[in-house]
């Protein structure tokens, strides 16, 4: 193989197709039976502004966001198969004094950049969320936000990656990551493999290959079902989220922990996501929970991503995307591409893995 990446979820997966395209030999290496751990448990919200995000994060979280609806019109032309997008946009909703001061900085920091912003009356508000909280004070509409459906994403993602030539394993737990000689040779239980290129694409597992500093975050979520809403975009408040999901559906998140790798509900976490939609959205007491789950995103110590050649070896790192791998799927992948295809460029910028690296060498 030319390349080999590691790691079956959406950005892996997004880098396999997109690196097949280019014509190399491509091979992707996932643990898991069916792949994509984190990027199944997501929420899918292709939303920068609400997440208040440093500079250069944010330009490439833009920049991904407006590069989603025709990539995902490329996927279905692609495969036959359609991924659900929503421009509905996001409304974010203040209940209190620090509520409405981060409804200012968001507004404030939107306008300087050219985003659009508008104030939603409650009557309006009511209307496209019948089940709000009559206590909301303010309303805000940022109708850049959009939302997909990300299982469906990483479904079509992988066809994608097979119809352009990649060649997905699954079921294949890699223990080891070494040089031979300017390649690379990656350990699995069952056979060693070789390539000119790794793309290290592993999630919260990531550093268990290499020495990043990637740890794992805890989010949990549930779906309740059976929301009538006209409103088919997201809600948010500081204090979580709640996204439509197909006609009926409503996904509520997202619990922060630092709870190592324990990848399971818990009663506590379960019970903010609750006291979340009672408070904002207390006409849901009836509504039916379908199913709750978890999901380990991947953390750095800076809270950006880790892009980029790591130096010395013959890997590009794709991975510490943290709450934004949904979001910054398709840029990811084109980044990989152009890193992949300019040989022997080190990179140096805000995402580059030399500003964390310490690799025993």
């Amino acid at each position: 193989m030319d390349v080999l990446v590691v790691g079956g979820g959406i950005i892996g997966l997004a880098c396999a197709r997109e690196l097949a395209r280019a014509g190399m030999k491509v091979e992707l290496l996932e643990r898991l039976p069916a792949g994509a751990e984190a990027s199944l448990a997501a929420a899918g919200m292709l939303s920068p502004m609400a997440e208040t995000l440093p500079g250069p994060l944010l330009d490439a979280c833009r920049e991904s966001r407006d590069l989603w609806l025709p990539w995902a019109s490329t996927l279905a032309e692609e495969t036959g198969l359609s991924i659900e997008h929503d421009a509905s946009g996001a409304l974010l909703v203040a209940l209190d004094d620090e509520e409405e001061a981060w409804l200012d900085r968001i507004a404030t920091e939107a306008l300087a950049i050219g985003e659009l912003v508008e104030e939603i009356d409650g009557s309006v508000l009511s209307r496209w969320v019948p089940d709000a909280s009559p206590a909301i004070r303010r309303s805000l509409l940022l109708p850049g936000e959009h939302r997909v459906d990300n299982v469906q994403a990483c479904t079509v993602l992988a066809i994608a990656a097979q119809k352009a030539g990649a060649v997905l394993s699954y079921g294949v737990h890699v223990e080891r990551i070494e040089r031979s000689g300017a390649g690379i040779r990656v350990m699995t239980r069952d056979r060693d493999m070789e390539a000119d290129l790794l793309v290290l694409a592993a999630g919260a597992w990531s550093g268990k290959l290499m020495s990043l500093p990637v740890h794992p975050v805890r989010g949990q979520m549930l779906l309740l079902g059976g929301v009538d809403w006209s409103w088919s975009g997201s809600i948010r408040s500081q204090h979580g989220y709640a996204v439509r999901r197909g006609a009926t559906g409503l996904l509520v998140g997202a619990t922060v922990e630092e709870a190592g790798f324990a990848c399971h509900n818990t009663v506590e976490g379960v019970e903010s996501l609750l006291r979340f939609t009672k408070q904002t959205l207390p006409g849901l007491d009836n509504a039916r929970l379908e199913t709750t789950w978890a999901g380990l995103r991947p953390g750095t110590p800076d809270g950006l991503p880790i892009l980029g050649r790591v130096p010395d070896w013959p890997v590009i790192a794709a991975t510490g995307h943290y709450r934004n791998g949904i979001l910054l799927a398709p840029w990811t992948a084109r980044e990989v591409a152009r890193l992949a295809s300019a040989q022997g460029l080190e990179e140096t910028g805000p995402f580059s893995p030399a500003r964390l690296l310490t690799l025993t060498r």
